[in-house]
């Protein structure tokens, strides 16, 4: 794409690095930006830079949170002695959004072979979550 501005053609560069957004969806964000009233945008920016330098992951589990501890996991109606565990924090958010889990979870940040999973550790599915390839525990 050719642009008639350096700043236009960086903004899209840096738009389109997301994961799937391509060329044409980053400069369409780009252009809608511009549209967009100046303290409008700036308050956009700071709430991703905001995010970006305050966000913490818990001491426990290694969900992302505001605090040391998660609110999943300083939650004390929670079944503490049952553990989820999920390849990453998307997996987290999407069984949370069942609301039919009410355990804690523990976040490996990467996949891991299942060859490698100890006895005592057994796939827990249930047809409210179909599909789930997650892996749960009791203490």
């Amino acid at each position: 794409m050719i642009f008639s501005s350096a700043l236009i053609e960086n903004a899209v560069s840096e738009f389109a690095r997301l994961p799937g957004v391509g060329k044409k969806t980053a400069l369409r964000l780009v252009l809608h930006l511009l549209k967009q009233d100046t303290a409008q945008v700036e308050m956009f920016a700071e709430a991703i830079a905001k995010m970006r330098r305050q966000i913490k992951f818990c001491k426990t589990c290694h969900n992302v949170s505001d605090e040391d501890t998660c609110t999943i996991c300083a939650n004390a109606s929670r079944n503490h002695k049952v553990v989820c565990v999920v390849e990453s924090i998307r997996d987290v958010i999407a069984i949370e959004n069942t609301q039919q889990f009410n355990g804690v979870y523990h976040v490996l940040g990467g996949s891991f072979p299942r060859s490698t999973v100890s006895a005592r550790i057994s796939c827990k599915s249930t047809r409210s979550w179909s599909g789930c390839s997650n892996w749960a525990w009791k203490r």
